[in-house]
């Protein structure tokens, strides 16, 4: 199942209670989720058409949680096509190679095969290979882009911009969303780059 999410993604197959986490992204439900990947994710696939993934090691064996599905990425692609970032406008390609580092990311399914919990960019070896400034995700696009977004844990900068996004909504995409959206079963109380 997931690697049929993978080839296809699909908002239908998030369930009601889904959370989004990354390591300075989240939580984010699935009406958050999907309204920021239409800002900062719309047109990635024009900018990088050559776009690979790269997902392998697959395992559901997760001791502790038996429904996780844990796998690797090494995203590969080229930035050939332009790109309309949601603050700075139009990013002319530079034909500049984005050779991510491996990171892990995981999916917790629910028995009724709906998407309960999505982690990505969790970067586990920024010294192979990379271009991306060891950042993963939508970070790496980004740094290949000229538009490197400090995605360190704990970043000042990154905490107060994400604290700017919940103050001016719709001009700065949010970074998690509102207590009361979570799903009580998320009980993480981090938001976004917090410690």
């Amino acid at each position: 199942m997931t690697k049929d999410y993978l080839t296809n993604p699909s908002p239908d197959l998030l369930d009601d209670e889904y959370v989004f986490r990354g390591p300075v992204i989240g939580p984010l439900v699935k009406k958050d989720l999907v309204k920021a990947l239409k800002s900062v994710g719309n047109g990635l696939e024009d900018a990088f058409p050559d776009y690979e993934l790269n997902a392998f090691g697959f395992t559901a064996d997760d001791p502790i949680e038996p429904n996780r599905v844990w796998y690797f990425v090494r995203p590969r692609g080229t930035f050939s096509g332009p790109f309309d970032h949601p603050i700075n406008g139009r990013i002319e390609p530079t034909g500049e190679k984005l050779v991510g580092p491996p990171e892990a990311r995981s999916m917790v399914w629910t028995e009724q095969g709906k998407i309960k919990h999505i982690s990505v960019g969790y970067v586990v070896d920024r010294f192979t290979g990379d271009t991306t400034g060891g950042k993963g995700a939508v970070f790496g696009q980004y740094h290949v882009m000229g538009q490197g977004i400090d995605g360190t844990v704990g970043s000042w900068s990154t905490r107060f911009v994400q604290y700017l996004a919940t103050m001016i909504p719709d001009k700065i995409p949010k970074s998690w969303s509102k207590e009361e959206d979570i799903p009580v079963w998320w009980k993480d109380t981090r938001l976004g780059a917090d410690p």
